[in-house]
């Protein structure tokens, strides 16, 4: 039976073009999907835009290191509750401890991590944790408003695969661990359906038979190719007149009349506004502002199963592994895991090891594994994004740190920048999603 309230979800104004006088132009760092949605929305607005990036997702281009590319594929409508939880700082320990554990970390990185630590601990206390999850849920019941508009307008909409989502549980005991969580995703709308063992044999045959309950979510849907998807925003951004400028942003510079976005190649691009879109690497354009950020890079891996795509019918997740299995047209990808270290580190072989390994006690029937990933999702340690104007320069938006959601919320986060670039009072309050709230 599924198990839902009636939501609250706030009204929407359509976004229609400015009058001339009150146009900008407009520089987006990023063409991660959360960039070129903010990008797409401004256009929207009738703001003249131009996107910086070293990979954007064009023909011919890059782009597969982008966590735009290489993540999950799957927009997680329920996923409201934050990564801190009440009892995290009892659990934390033995799961750095066991080696097959979804968490791990580069204990050498352990005292520059030690204030994002003591950060996250003190946003799962329980007070904290509710507030949190109430602001990812209203998050969560916006963030088809924001991704519709751009699947239709760039007629992309055959890439979703509106199949829900399965959590699996291996006992009785961790269902009974994970009703709290249900009982508040229920509070915040999110829909689900319980599902007994026979019920996720009928569903998903090809799994082992390692799991005693499963939870259906119903609206969360896989989009088949995440590249696919980038490209035709991309194109979409190209065909309104958008431009991208193939670098990397060093900095921001702050003028009287303008700002200046300063690239590695010794370019300058000059707007009248600046949107940080840029990831994990936010934080240091953010720094050259002035702004000092809690932000970090969660090492994320994926394994891709080439010839395996039709084991499942939609993404499946054992939370006590931490990882995703997704079918896709390429195959089937086992996606996750959390590795705490930083942007500059190579991947370590050992981490999509574990995730290959799972992967075949829980689904049987996989083939020979074939491309391997490490990605950098951008996190701040209350599992919330920034989404707001910069603390030093109001002509500065921020639009980053949106950990395991940015595909998810990439749709609603363009929709809030637009109305902060536009002049219009945003739809919810962004004051939990400040960029100085650490």
């Amino acid at each position: 039976m599924p198990l839902s309230v009636p939501p609250n979800i706030p009204e929407l104004k359509a976004i229609k073009p400015l009058p001339q006088d009150r146009r900008v132009s407009v520089v987006v760092v990023g063409a991660g999907l959360v960039g070129l949605s903010c990008a797409l929305w401004l256009q929207r607005a009738g703001h003249a835009v131009t996107i910086v990036d070293p990979e954007p997702p064009l023909p011919g281009n890059g782009y597969l290191s982008a966590a735009s590319f290489g993540n999950a594929c799957t927009v997680a409508l329920g996923a409201c509750i934050p990564i801190g939880t009440p009892g995290i700082l009892s659990d934390v320990p033995g799961m750095l401890l066991r080696r097959s554990s979804p968490l791990s970390i580069f204990w050498g990185d352990l005292p520059r991590l030690l204030p994002w630590l003591v950060d996250l601990v003190r946003a799962s206390g329980q007070r904290e944790f509710h507030r949190i999850v109430g602001v990812l849920g209203m998050l969560m019941r916006l963030a088809e408003a924001g991704h519709n508009p751009l699947f239709e307008e760039a007629q992309a909409t055959h890439l979703k695969r509106p199949d829900g989502c399965l959590y699996l549980y291996r006992s009785e005991r961790s269902f009974a661990r994970a009703q709290r969580d249900i009982d508040l995703r229920r509070r915040e709308g999110v829909r689900m359906e319980m599902l007994d063992r026979k019920a996720v044999k009928e569903r998903e045959p090809h799994l082992a038979p390692l799991y005693s309950n499963g939870l259906l979510f119903n609206d969360a849907y896989r989009i088949d190719d995440a590249l696919q998807y980038a490209q035709a925003l991309a194109s979409l951004f190209q065909s309104k007149g958008g431009q991208f400028v193939r670098s990397i942003s060093r900095a921001i510079e702050p003028g009287d009349r303008s700002l200046a976005v300063r690239c590695q190649d010794g370019r300058a691009i000059e707007a009248d506004r600046v949107v940080v879109a840029a990831g994990a690497w936010s934080r240091q354009l953010a720094r050259t502002v002035g702004d000092q950020i809690r932000l970090d890079a969660e090492r994320g891996y994926h394994v891709l199963f080439p010839r395996d795509g039709n084991l499942l019918s939609a993404p499946t997740c054992y939370p006590e592994h931490g990882f995703y299995m997704t079918p896709l047209g390429e195959g089937m990808r086992s996606a996750g895991t959390v590795e705490l270290g930083g942007l500059g580190k190579p991947a370590r072989p050992a981490r999509t090891e574990i995730i290959e390994k799972m992967s075949r006690v829980l689904l049987p029937g996989l083939g020979e594994a074939g491309r391997t990933w490490l990605g950098f999702r951008p996190s701040m340690p209350d599992s919330l994004p920034v989404i707001s104007r910069s603390p030093k320069d109001a002509r500065i938006a921020y639009a980053f740190g949106h950990g395991h959601i940015g595909l998810t919320l990439a749709g609603i986060t363009g929709r809030l920048v637009c109305d902060l670039i536009s002049g219009h009072t945003p739809a919810i309050d962004l004051h939990p999603l400040r960029a100085d709230r650490f």
